[in-house]
């Protein structure tokens, strides 16, 4: 529930109603005690983090604990910095909704002010428990990180991405996840699976534990349709009813964690319980992005704005919505216009704070008819009086991916109301996604002409709108300026397939030198050396392409397609 600098605790406390400091009289109500009126108050929106183990930096259990804190506990419940929240009131209802009523604010403020009594121990309520430390009790799998990572004491947030062999014999249906941070210095983490050990050879080819960066093969995938990520307070996951996911066997997690120095050297090894169900989904989600990549905020510019919007094709329940962005973020807002032009708000952020984002389910999940047009606007201030500006004085900042650069997110996740809404709502929000690709990564070409990464996106964007004859020339270039970019003679090989199988199986055996457990440039491979008749080189191909990704059903029903081949021999 803390955690706060010395500036930072000044700067929330004058933030309060002037005239209303965080002990102005009240209206007598009797005298409260620690072990009747405040124990449940702070067991229930407090003791979740202030615990050993767990992301704040003391312990709020007891008597002794709160007491010596008391007056802290007052300044930062009054002005709400404490417990951490940032959805406003006035919108749908959101479940685990963690900020306090004003009665018991005013019932905090009491207690201190009346000298800050224990009272009678027979008042006194048990602590939450836990068993074996875990909110929902022992997990049904428990991972945790082979070995520590070692975060420096000073430097620049760190990306990095920890591999984690999960070893499962069969599939199973996860109903809740629980994270264990284990430290204060992760500021978030995304909890992602790899199948195709593309991310076990990333690891292993960087020096320290797991690799860096904010980017990841394409193989790692988050489940259809979740949010599947940690940040600090954030409890255990549950899945709605009917809304289980898988874990298939032969999968490794991905943690895509954010750290941020703390001034001292700490270790990194989190745990993560996966809580199972043997009822499989019976339904699924969809998840949706309003963004804009063409963030550029003028330095000292206090109000900067940015907006986007999308209509949905079928109608839809809105189960949860995840914010993003960095520092310079002050107001977030989602909304609905529906086809009657009437305007709901679905989330209002009025003072928002990096260090605290999160995503918010829905108690009651808003139900949207189709065309209704989900929109999202985000305000930035870039001046020197924003106290959160990591440039002082301000410079021009403009999107990217370090902190110090912009984002600005909102993700929906949404559960189409009708059988087979599911597909539409996928081809529709595919078509926008490639256009949007599209333009950005031609922007980025246009700027800097030898990215070869971006010309293996446009080339993608390009193929998946239909648009194969333009893919070409920007993946011939790729590989001029990279020889080693994979991506590049991978998508080479897809486009020569049918025109030139000798040109592709040099692209598919190029990207297979470059890395050998791509499985899909072996099922390609295979598929090619299968039409020329080379079936016990196809075979070799198929084989290693599922071993590198196990369960793949295309290179299966390719394996059986060529044993019918043989058979007609």
């Amino acid at each position: 529930m803390l955690g706060l600098t010395a500036a930072g605790l000044w700067w929330r406390y004058q933030q309060r109603d002037a005239g209303a400091g965080p002990l102005a009289p009240r209206r007598p109500r009797g005298e409260p005690t620690f072990n009747r009126d405040i124990a449940p108050i702070i067991h229930r929106h407090c003791t979740g983090c202030h615990q050993a183990g767990e992301a704040a930096p003391f312990e709020l259990i007891t008597y002794d604990d709160v007491k010596g804190r008391a007056a802290d506990i007052v300044t930062v419940t009054s002005n709400r910095y404490m417990p951490p929240w940032l959805p406003a009131a006035g919108g749908p209802p959101l479940a685990d909704d963690r900020r306090l009523t004003e009665d018991k604010i005013r019932v905090i403020q009491d207690w201190v002010r009346a000298g800050a009594p224990e009272g009678e121990a027979a008042d006194r309520p048990t602590p939450p428990s836990r068993t074996d430390g875990w909110q929902l009790g022992v997990p049904d799998l428990t991972v945790e990180m082979p070995e520590p990572y070692e975060l420096p004491a000073d430097g620049r947030d760190v990306y990095r991405n920890f591999v984690i062999p999960v070893n499962l014999p069969a599939r199973r249906f996860v109903r809740a996840v629980e994270f264990k941070a284990g430290t204060r210095v992760l500021h978030h983490v995304f909890i992602r699976f790899d199948r195709s050990r593309q991310s076990r050879r990333l690891d292993a080819q960087d020096a320290e534990i797991g690799f860096g960066g904010m980017s990841v093969p394409p193989s790692v995938t988050s489940p259809g349709g979740h949010f599947l990520s940690w940040q600090p307070g954030r409890g255990p996951t549950h899945s709605p009813e009917g809304l289980a996911w898988p874990i298939e066997p032969g999968s490794d997690i991905v943690l895509q964690a954010h750290m941020q120095p703390s001034g001292k050297p700490e270790r990194v090894q989190p745990r993560i319980g996966f809580y199972f169900t043997d009822r499989a989904p019976t339904n699924t989600p969809f998840k949706i992005v309003l963004n804009s990549t063409r963030i550029d905020i003028p330095a000292g510019k206090a109000h900067y704005e940015i907006e986007d919007s999308y209509v949905l094709p079928v109608e839809a329940e809105v189960l949860a919505v995840v914010p993003h962005a960095h520092y310079l973020a002050r107001e977030i807002e989602g909304f609905a216009i529906l086809p009657d032009g009437s305007r709901q708000i679905l989330l209002r952020i009025d003072d928002w704070d990096f260090n605290w984002q999160s995503d918010y389910r829905y108690a009651v999940p808003p139900r949207l008819p189709a065309g209704t047009r989900l929109g999202m606007r985000i305000r930035y201030d870039n001046s020197a009086a924003n106290i959160r500006n990591p440039h002082q004085p301000p410079v021009r900042v403009v999107y990217g991916l370090q902190s110090t650069d912009e984002m600005g997110e909102l993700w929906w996740q949404l559960l189409p109301r009708h059988a087979g809404d599911l597909r539409r709502l996928e081809e529709d929000y595919g078509r926008r996604l490639v256009r949007e690709i599209l333009a950005y990564n031609a922007a980025e070409v246009q700027r800097n002409p030898t990215n070869a990464h971006a010309l293996v996106q446009l080339a993608k964007a390009f193929m998946a709108s239909g648009r194969a004859a333009e893919a070409m020339p920007p993946l011939l270039r790729a590989v001029q300026i990279d020889p080693n970019e994979e991506e590049a003679h991978y998508h080479l090989g897809v486009l020569l397939m049918d025109k030139d199988p000798l040109r592709a199986e040099a692209a598919f055996l190029k990207t297979l030198a470059i890395n050998p457990d791509n499985f899909k440039a072996h099922n390609n491979l295979g598929l090619l050396l299968m039409r020329s008749g080379r079936f016990d080189e196809a075979e070799m191909q198929f084989h290693v392409g599922l071993e590198k990704h196990p369960g793949d059903t295309t290179i299966s029903e390719n394996l059986e397609l060529l044993r019918r081949l043989r058979q007609r021999r």
